[in-house]
């Protein structure tokens, strides 16, 4: 099963499907988004559909990247930056091995 992403405003993820792969195959026998796009597009007669793998990471809520091909989660805290090369949320301060959650207001481990 393929599985992709409709992207709204902003290219927000509203929803994820999964369709049979025959659905996203392309003439050479590999799953493909634009296959897949088209499939869905002429389904459902809505045009912004994004194949999901497992390095680009979406969820319900997220935000397609096409620079970086990735699903840029919601920003846990404010205070947080978007790390380009790992492709994850990052705090100002790296977590020691013995904190257990962040605390925002403290701008500390905890």
């Amino acid at each position: 099963m393929a599985k992709f992403a409709k992207l709204g405003m902003n290219n927000k993820v509203t929803d994820i499907i999964e369709i049979d792969d025959i659905h996203a195959t392309d003439a050479n026998n590999n799953i493909d988004n634009e296959t897949g796009r088209q499939w869905l597009e002429n389904l459902t007669n809505y045009p912004n559909w994004v194949l999901c793998n497992e390095k680009n990471g979406a969820n319900k809520g997220s935000t397609y990247d096409e620079d970086q091909d990735c699903f840029i989660p919601v920003k846990p805290y404010a205070s947080w930056t978007w790390n380009t090369t790992s492709k994850c949320w990052e705090a100002p301060i790296s977590k020691p091995d013995n904190a257990d959650y962040w605390n925002e207001e403290i701008q500390s481990w905890v």
